[in-house]
Formats: C-alpha cells, structure tokens, sequence
C-alpha cells in the first residue's frame, strides 16, 4: 500500500472531522499522559520529603517506590486497552464510512468489550514477552562469550549469536508493530474470544508489520510539529490500511471459495 495515496484519500475522508476526530484521539492520549505525569508527581514528592533517593527509581529497592510502581501499572492494564480499544473500533467505523454515535459511551459502558480489551493487551505483552526471549538469550549468551576472553571458535559462534539477536529483533519489532492492529480487529472479529484475536492478528499483519512502521515514519516529524493537525490523519490512515487490508483478505477468501466450488463442481 502507497502511503501517498492513502494520505490523500485519509484527507478527503477527515475534511470537516478533524478536531472532532482529535477529541477522539485525545482520550486514550491524555489517560496514558494523566497516568504518567500522576505517577512522576508522587516520584517527585517521596523524592522532596525523603523517602527515596533518586537511585532508587531505578533499581526498585526501595519498598514503598515498589509498591507505587506496581499499583500504576496495574491502572495502566486496566484502564489504557479498554480506551484504546474503543478508539480503534470508532475509528474503524469511520474508516467504512459506518455511522456511529460521536461517544464511546456505547464501548466503555460494556463489559464484555472492557474485558475483552484487557484479556487482548495481557495475551500481546505475553506473546511479545515470549517472542523476546530468544532475542535476550542470543544476545546474552554471545556478550559473555565475548566478555569472557572468547577464543577463535567461540568468537565465531559469539558473533553469529549477536547477528542472530540482531536478525531477531528486527524481526520482533516488525511483530510488535504488526500487534498494534488488535483493537481494531477486537471490533472486526467481535465473535472471536481476545486470544483467537490476537492470534488472528499475527496471521493477519504477517506481511503487513512494515505498514504500521512506515505510517509512523511518514507522519513522525508532522505529528511533532503539528500535533492537533496530524494526529487525526494518521490515526484514520491506520484505520483506512487496516479496513483495506481486511477486505482484500475477505475477496482473496471469496475467490479461493469460488475456485473450490468450481473444481467440485467439474470433478463431479
């Protein structure tokens, strides 16, 4: 897919919508920014009163630092995937051209789609926890040979190994990106449980991780500048690559069908 094209149709489609779709945007945005800058604030006062040295942001010693990082993460899972989530669903809706009500009401007020949201996010940092694994062994394995005064062979296999993480994590970023597709597909496969969704994801984005990656460096330098004005294009253009994806699927589904029947059909 041209990211050139898909910009101009994506600003046919927002002309007129743009600051209503930022208001859209900026819900998850400004959750994930309350969150951060209400958890800094608390750093801020233990660090002023005392109560931990700076040092202790970083190695987690401190108990009570501890316990306060973990209460904000655990707020994060819970509150950020249902925000998100239904931002992709409106966005999608928009994509098709679907009239919706302006709210989100309709997908924060349902259970189901909050537990589906939250189930969704725990299977991709699962997956992508998984998925690193091998990318970290690989890595560490080949530093301590290096480290430990490797000789001519374990050099070779010290070098292979790093190329191997390096191979690897290329590969796991494109993954990773391919993984931001799930809340729009959560409203797509709405009869899927969050894992068939996310494994239906993986399937879907396989040739497809490069798109999100390539969305974000066209528009990375605009959104920096501009953000009230760039947010809602690339937002949409996500929503618009990933509606486009998913029918191009549905046709080449139909098609093979088709073919099926068609071979019965002159076998008989």
């Amino acid at each position: 897919m041209r990211i050139r094209e898909l910009s101009g149709y994506t600003e046919k489609m927002i002309k007129g919508k743009r600051w209503e779709l930022l208001l859209l945007c900026l819900l998850p945005i400004g959750g994930e920014l309350l969150l951060r800058s209400a958890e800094a604030a608390l750093y801020s006062l233990m660090l002023y009163f005392g109560t931990i040295r700076p040092i202790d942001l970083f190695t987690g010693i401190n108990t009570e630092q501890a316990v306060l990082s973990a209460i904000f993460i655990l707020l994060r899972f819970l509150i950020m995937p249902p925000l998100w989530c239904s931002l992709g669903a409106r966005l999608m809706l928009f994509a098709e051209g679907k009239k919706e009500p302006k709210r989100l009401s309709r997908y924060l007020s349902s259970g189901k789609f909050i537990l589906r949201s939250i189930s969704a996010n725990f299977f991709v940092c699962l997956i992508s926890a998984l998925f690193l694994l091998p990318i970290v062994a690989a890595f560490a394995l080949g530093i301590y040979l290096l480290s430990d005064g490797a000789a001519e062979a374990e050099l070779f296999v010290a070098v292979n190994l790093i190329a191997l993480g390096i191979f690897l994590g290329i590969r796991w970023i494109y993954f990773r990106f391919g993984l931001t597709a799930v809340p729009f597909l959560l409203l797509k496969k709405e009869e899927f449980s969050a894992f068939r969704v996310v494994l239906f994801t993986i399937k879907f984005m396989r040739h497809r991780g490069k798109f999100p990656l390539k969305l974000i460096l066209t528009y990375l330098l605009p959104v920096l500048i501009i953000p009230p004005y760039f947010i809602p294009k690339i937002a949409v253009s996500y929503a618009v690559g990933i509606s486009i994806f998913f029918k191009e699927d549905e046709n080449a589904h139909e098609q093979t069908c088709i073919h099926r029947s068609f071979g019965k059909s002159t076998a008989a």
